[in-house]
């Protein structure tokens, strides 16, 4: 007998919001101004998405916006900006994180995204270390993914710009990376390069977020 996914899998630990940390999807609700994002840059993208409900912070009211992005953040944050869901998939046995992702934990937070991640088409390596920082180069085109597969963002020819550390962006990216710098949601800096295995902070995540949102009318601009 098969079994509705949605049974199974949905009652996520009370610990996930403290380990998500700033990122998290859900309802709009109304919520303190973080408290930690004096100075930064981003605040007002960051604030907006708070808004949205598309993040929000620890239980201690803080962003930690130097802090690092990491896979499992950004997988949680594509799910949630895109309500991405398996709601009308059928299994014969529950599925694991651990099947299509063998480094994840399937006790983890963030067990039930990469689930949803996995049978939504975001192209992601079996070899995906949820623990490990994403990168520029990771988060945008796991957004354009997952927003073109949801029918949020557009899919267009592209006239391709120069990019001067082209050599640099992984394998099977390019085309992604120029439709992320066509959208906005990455920028190149004064060299020409666009940096793409560069680490992220919450707060330099957020603003590509920001972006993938404003292009896809989650948010409106302000």
């Amino acid at each position: 007998m098969k079994t509705n996914i949605r049974k199974t899998l949905f009652a996520a630990p009370a610990a996930a919001v403290i380990l998500l940390s700033s990122f998290a999807g859900g309802q709009a609700y109304a919520a303190p101004a973080f408290g930690d994002l004096k100075g930064i840059a981003q605040a007002p993208q960051i604030a907006a998405l708070q808004e949205a409900g598309i993040i929000r912070g620890a239980q201690d009211g803080k962003f930690d916006p130097q802090g690092t992005l990491t896979n499992a953040q950004a997988i949680q944050l594509a799910v949630d900006l895109y309500g991405l869901n398996i709601d009308n998939l059928n299994f014969v046995k529950k599925p694991e994180a651990s099947d299509s992702f063998p480094k994840a934990d399937d006790d983890a937070w963030y067990a039930d995204a990469l689930i949803i991640a996995a049978y939504s088409d975001l192209n992601l390596p079996r070899d995906l270390d949820p623990s490990a920082p994403a990168t520029r180069a990771s988060l945008a085109s796991l957004l354009i993914a997952a927003g073109q597969n949801a029918g949020k963002l557009p899919v267009f020819r592209l006239i391709p710009v120069e990019i001067k550390d082209e050599a640099s962006i992984p394998d099977g990216m390019s085309g992604q990376m120029q439709t992320a710098l066509a959208l906005g949601l990455l920028k190149l800096d004064a060299k020409g390069d666009i940096r793409p295995n560069e680490p992220l902070t919450r707060a330099a995540a957020a603003e590509i977020v920001y972006q993938a949102a404003l292009k896809s009318h989650v948010v409106e601009e302000k």
